[in-house]
């Protein structure tokens, strides 16, 4: 059964982003959360942070880690980041850790050690989380050297699928070179969890259904895949008060998209008409 997430950045992003905005998120019958900021100080009170969640009917369905990987030394550190982060979450019930990175360069050209380099760290990142019960999957994402697509298959292509799932950032595509709909076709079978994220004609991110991501082609790919994993909406950043954008997203999931979460499901409380301020959103 597909889950539906979202992403506090437009609260903020760090932890008291969150709790600002975990009411509001729950409200909307999202079934769970991701974070990418510093989780580290409730590393120590994984019980007390599950129950804190669960009293909104939410789980935490990522965090994000990243890194350069630019020597021995920075992948040391990210992979003893991600066993800490991999121990957290098997305890409050999360099921994915996202990773990516990748420096990318002002030449654009990258060698096969760097290649080799970054794809046997995210499989050992895989092999991290696996022992602890947790997935790991690869975010594509602008602004490294995986943003174009022709380097990002190599990596997919380098690292092992059972180790180091894929995640797709729609909008983040589009910042690339990437088509979308082919993109998603060519890796269904390996996404298990989803970046759904607008993307307008100025390159600025915005609320889904008001860009130029064709949602509908990803969406009918996923179903002929039996898609029964996670859909989050990752806005960085809004025109509008986090509330309205929350509610527009999850209102294009529910009615344009006719996409159900597990709450959905459960309580028949998804949204059924689109907020009014979807007509001036811009």
């Amino acid at each position: 059964m597909v889950k539906l997430g979202y992403h506090p950045a437009t609260w903020g992003g760090r932890l008291e982003g969150l709790w600002a905005g975990i009411e509001t998120m729950s409200a909307n019958n999202w079934d769970g959360f991701e974070f990418c900021g510093d989780m580290s100080p409730w590393y120590s009170r994984p019980d007390e942070f599950r129950k804190k969640i669960e009293a909104y009917d939410m789980t935490l369905s990522s965090l994000y880690l990243a890194s350069n990987y630019e020597d021995s030394q920075a992948i040391c550190q990210f992979l003893e980041r991600v066993a800490r982060a991999a121990e957290f979450c098997a305890r409050v019930g999360t099921e994915f850790i996202l990773i990516d990175g990748g420096k990318r360069n002002d030449t654009g050209e990258y060698s096969d050690a760097d290649f080799q380099r970054v794809a046997d760290a995210a499989n050992k990142a895989g092999e991290i989380c696996r022992k602890a019960g947790v997935q790991c999957s690869w975010h594509q994402h602008w602004g490294t050297m995986f943003e174009w697509e022709d380097n990002f298959d190599r990596l997919m292509e380098m690292t092992d699928p059972e180790l180091v799932a894929c995640t797709p950032d729609t909008a983040q595509m589009k910042l690339g070179d990437f088509d979308v709909v082919p993109a998603v076709q060519r890796y269904a079978d390996r996404i298990k969890y989803i970046h759904f994220k607008d993307l307008n004609r100025k390159r600025r991110f915005i609320e889904l259904g008001r860009g130029i991501v064709d949602f509908w082609g990803v969406w009918r790919v996923l179903k002929a895949h039996n898609f029964d994993g996670w859909i989050v909406v990752d806005l960085d950043y809004t025109d509008l008060t986090p509330e309205e954008s929350c509610a527009i997203n999850k209102a294009y999931l529910n009615i344009v998209l006719g996409i159900k979460g597990q709450r959905d499901l459960r309580n028949g409380k998804f949204r059924q008409a689109m907020p009014a301020v979807a007509a001036t959103a811009s």
